[in-house]
C-alpha cells in the first residue's frame, strides 16, 4: 500500500508542469455578408422580448441568467442582469433587503420598501422598481425591478457605481418597461 501512495505521491508531483500547458486564443470571425451586432434594439428569449437601450452591451453572465448586460458609464462599467424564478422568488421584502445588505444598507420593513417602491408598467404587467444607494460606498449602487408573473417573477437588477445614477436610471426604467411576450 505504502508503495501505490509513493507513485501516486510521485505521479502528483512531476505529472504537470508549466511547459505542459499552453493556452489558445481564437478570435471570432464574422462571415463577410454580415456585420456584427454589438447592440440588438430588440432581444427576445423563447418566453420573454425587450429592447435593449443602444449604449448596453450583452454579456456572458452566468446559467441562472436570462440575459447580462455590461451598461457603460463614465465611471466604469455596470452589470445588469435579468433573471426569472418561480413563485414569488422569495417575496419583495426578502429580497430588497437582501439586496441593501449586499451594498451595506439595513433591512427595512414592508411597509418602509413598498414606500419607496417606483411603480411601473410593461406589457407583461406592472413592476416595481427600487433605487438602492448607500452613500457611504457610493460603488455599490443599485436600480433593482421586480415583475410578478403568473409563471413566476423577472428580477432585472443594474449594479453600478452612485455617482452616474443620472446616466442610467432613465435607460434602466425604460428597458424594464419594455419587456413584453415574445412575438408580441
Amino acid at each position: 500500500m505504502l508503495k501505490i501512495l509513493t507513485i501516486i505521491g510521485l505521479l502528483f508531483l512531476f505529472g504537470c508542469n508549466n511547459n505542459d500547458i499552453q493556452t489558445y486564443r481564437i478570435s471570432k470571425t464574422t462571415p463577410s455578408n454580415q456585420t456584427p451586432q454589438q447592440h440588438p434594439s430588440h432581444k427576445a428569449t423563447s418566453s420573454y422580448a425587450w429592447d435593449t437601450p443602444s449604449s448596453w452591451i450583452e454579456s456572458a453572465g452566468h446559467s441562472m441568467r436570462l440575459a447580462s448586460f455590461s451598461v457603460p458609464t463614465s465611471v466604469g462599467d455596470g452589470d445588469c442582469s435579468v433573471i426569472h424564478l418561480g413563485g414569488d422568488g422569495g417575496g419583495l421584502v426578502a429580497n430588497i433587503n437582501r439586496w441593501r445588505g449586499q451594498i451595506g444598507l439595513p433591512a427595512q420593513s414592508g411597509q418602509e420598501i413598498n414606500a419607496s417602491a417606483i411603480k411601473g408598467s410593461s406589457k407583461l404587467g406592472a413592476y416595481d422598481m427600487f433605487v438602492l444607494i448607500n452613500e457611504s460606498k457610493p460603488e455599490t449602487a443599485m436600480l433593482a425591478s421586480i415583475l410578478p408573473l403568473q409563471s413566476g417573477t423577472l428580477f432585472i437588477k443594474l449594479n453600478f457605481h452612485s455617482d452616474v445614477i443620472s446616466e442610467v436610471q432613465s435607460d434602466f426604467k425604460s428597458f424594464c418597461s419594455s419587456f413584453s411576450s415574445a412575438g408580441h
